[in-house]
């Protein structure tokens, strides 16, 4: 009921405003049109930090992990933006660490400043494990730390792989 509904709205939306549908639908789906990259499957775990030695001395030390963001820049190509925090006192220090990197669910590379980092994605292990009279076969999502350079320090990322 309610698609024969969108349906007919979107035919008379488009007569009326003269639009052709493709552009409609095109902007009624934007928001899943540029989610159409399979980083959904990397997760960045919140083990990770970075270490951190500024100018001055005040600010060094291990930074925890914030947030993070991966937006898809091109196929099998993303930006990763890593925010961390340090506390001290009643200061605060903000780093933010940028790199791109390249994804297709067999193989991660990293692009630092010292050059390229390249890894093989672990595959997801399988567990069998026995309950009452009965096997029950699990998968675990695998995981890999890397540690790739940054300005004036080092980021020590923990990534999950579903």
């Amino acid at each position: 009921m309610l698609n024969k509904i969108f349906i007919f709205l979107l035919f008379t939306i488009s007569f009326t405003f003269a639009g052709d549908i493709n552009e409609i639908l095109n902007h009624y789906f934007e928001e899943e049109r540029n989610f159409k990259g399979s980083y959904n499957n990397i997760i960045v775990l919140s083990q990770t930090y970075a270490e951190f030695n500024p100018i001055g001395g005040f600010a060094d030390g291990r930074y925890k992990l914030i947030d993070y963001r991966i937006n898809l820049v091109e196929p099998n190509i993303y930006l990763l933006k890593l925010s961390f925090e340090k506390k001290k006192g009643s200061f605060r220090f903000n780093q933010t660490v940028y790199y791109y990197f390249w994804y297709d669910g067999y193989v991660i590379a990293f692009k630092t400043e010292k050059g390229k980092y390249k890894y093989l994605v672990p595959k997801p292990y399988t567990k069998i494990v026995k309950k009452g009279n009965e096997y029950i076969i699990k998968k675990e999502p695998s995981t890999l730390k890397v540690i790739l350079p940054a300005r004036s320090g080092k980021v020590y990322l923990y990534l999950l792989f579903k």
